[in-house]
């Protein structure tokens, strides 16, 4: 009955994990913290710490995705480093104002601003620049909700 209830809180935090991913917080750590508990209850004999070590580093991959997907999506369309800093400084502000709309509105607002006022572009490229970062955080949330679930489908092969 005990291990029910352990396999049941594990798949509520591997599911936590993917809402707050959607909501563009790290959840993949719980859903590595899960993957940890999983391993220890199996004495690491399933997943082995060599697998935990990977997905570590997967888990940190996927944290650090938002930035450089932003920054890489503002750069692509045109914009200069002052696009790519200024979407990354309107993700982090947008996501602590707004969620998901915040985030999105922060880092198209940040690239635009950033050309138009430090690279001194005119309206029309400094909104290119915008639309890439835009391009960039739906593409960051993608590939994160992409890395959560596979890291999910991973272990259930391994343990089915």
């Amino acid at each position: 009955m005990v291990d029910i209830l352990i396999y049941v809180f594990l798949c509520i935090l591997a599911i936590g994990g993917i809402i707050l991913t959607l909501l563009s917080f790290p959840g993949v750590w719980l859903i590595y913290i899960a993957i940890v508990i999983l391993a220890f209850l199996g004495d690491f004999l399933i997943i082995t710490p060599v697998i935990l070590i990977i997905l570590f580093f997967l888990s940190l991959l996927s944290t650090f995705i938002d930035n450089i997907t932003v920054a890489l999506g503002a750069k692509s369309l045109g914009g200069s480093k002052y696009g790519a800093i200024g979407a990354v400084i309107g993700l982090m502000l947008g996501s602590i104002m707004g969620g998901i709309a915040g985030m999105l509105i922060g880092s198209f607002l940040g690239a635009s601003l950033g050309e138009y006022l430090f690279s001194k572009k005119d309206a029309h490229n400094s909104l290119k620049a915008g639309l890439g970062s835009f391009i960039g955080i739906v593409t960051s949330i993608v590939l994160k909700i992409g890395v959560c679930i596979g890291m999910i489908i991973y272990i259930l092969t391994l343990i089915i």
